[in-house]
């Protein structure tokens, strides 16, 4: 019940930035979470993700050369023992483009929103279910339409819960943009 009232959510913030939309795009990532001690295994993350290009800030952004973007995401946290955790966030991504063709480089930093389906992961406290997302990433765009790129991810409630051991998740994504 509370994935679906979070889908709703950001489905409808989707639905309030249509005026301001440029750029669409879908993202599939694969990434490791590292365990906190290394006698525990790691967990697998796949990440499915939608972005849409935010043109509220362009006057002010593109004299830094910044793209603002509106992510919300799905993710899936596995362990060894097939014990999951389902991840659902949002988050406004800012994006550096060293704009060259047929190949462009770019780097993007986030902070955002993820609702963790459990607290508990590996042997992680994370201490809510309600988390802030840090997303950092380099990568290429090729033709204009295909998104490559390496990233990592730090999950953490800043400290406002009793227990914040937090989590990362880092890896590969590929991205399409039309």
């Amino acid at each position: 019940m509370k994935i679906t009232l979070l889908i709703l959510l950001l489905l409808s913030l989707f639905l309030y930035t249509i005026p301001c939309l440029a750029n669409t795009s879908f993202e599939l990532a694969y990434g490791v979470v590292p365990a906190k001690k290394s006698s525990v295994q790691q967990g697998d993350s796949w990440r499915l993700s939608y972005a849409q290009d935010l043109t509220l800030f362009d006057e002010f952004l593109q004299q830094y050369n910044l793209d603002l973007r509106l992510e919300a995401s799905m993710q899936r946290w596995q362990d060894i023992n097939n014990r999951h955790n389902h991840v659902v966030s949002i988050n406004p991504i800012f994006q550096y483009l060293w704009d060259s063709q047929p190949i462009s480089i770019f780097i993007e930093f986030g902070i955002g929103a993820a609702y963790f389906e459990n607290s508990h992961y590996l042997d992680r406290n994370l201490g809510s279910h309600w988390l802030f997302e840090d997303k950092l990433a380099i990568g290429v765009v090729l033709s204009n339409k295909h998104r490559i790129g390496l990233f990592i991810m730090h999950y953490s409630n800043a400290d406002l819960a009793s227990h914040n051991d937090g989590a990362d998740s880092i890896g590969l994504s590929y991205g399409y943009i039309w």
